[in-house]
């Protein structure tokens, strides 16, 4: 048979590239709002600017970065708006994914959320935000596994990267990490319990705190801030 796929390579520059940029901003290292530079970052990676260029069109797409003709390339700055349309999409999704993971839960499925729960708790422990943000994730990407449903499993992760920027935003917001655990107990207590609507219900409470904790602390804080400066100005 005559060969059909060509051998793969190994990662291209462009790919190292895109993974590194997108990292950093998943991890808040760059923020909303900054400027991307090609010749800085080429200079810092030490590679050309041709594979800068071509990750930086592969991360607009995927709304990371925004390009603003003649001034250059910047994070994408998320409005009050993109949080409120990303969180009630989710809310969605978590909650259709829950009630179909409850109708054909097992001991082993159960096992698996109390599992992530506690590692949850030892990162909040240990101060390790990025550990408890990444556990979060885990947390709520496995009861949409855990469905089995394929499609909405799908769905939910083209929400991945603008879901971990406003996860990095709401790591530094919610101060207290015990408090950000404990919001996930009622949600794992319904499931345990084989209980659609109050897992439903635990479900949109969580989302909803997390999104008013962001909200207080991100955009109300800036609008104050704004207010300050223009009042001395």
């Amino acid at each position: 048979m005559a060969r059909v796929f060509s051998k793969q390579k190994r990662p291209t520059l462009m790919n190292q590239a895109l993974e590194e940029i997108r990292e950093v901003i998943r991890k808040g290292k760059l923020k909303p709002g900054d400027r991307l530079v090609e010749m800085k970052l080429a200079e810092e990676m030490h590679i050309s600017r041709f594979p800068i260029r071509e990750a930086l069109r592969y991360l607009e797409k995927e709304g990371l970065v925004e390009t603003k003709p003649f001034k250059g390339t910047y994070v994408t700055q998320l409005t009050e708006r993109d949080m409120e349309e990303l969180y009630s999409l989710r809310s969605a999704i978590e909650e259709f994914a829950v009630r179909i993971l409850i109708k054909h839960i097992d001991e082993e499925k159960i096992g698996k959320l109390e599992s992530i729960f506690q590692s949850m708790q030892q990162a909040s422990k240990k101060e390790d935000l990025d550990k408890l943000i990444s556990e979060d994730f885990r947390f709520h990407q496995t009861i949409c596994e855990l469905s089995g449903h394929r499609k909405l499993l799908e769905v939910w992760l083209t929400l991945e990267n603008q879901l971990r920027v406003f996860l990095t935003i709401e790591k530094q917001l919610f101060g207290n990490s015990l408090q950000f655990v404990k919001s996930h107990n009622p949600i794992l207590e319904a499931i345990q319990g084989r209980k659609i609507r109050p897992a439903q219900k635990a479900i949109r409470d969580h989302l909803d705190w997390a999104m008013q904790v962001i909200r207080k602390g991100y955009w109300e804080k800036a609008s104050k801030q704004n207010k300050t400066n223009g009042s001395k100005g």
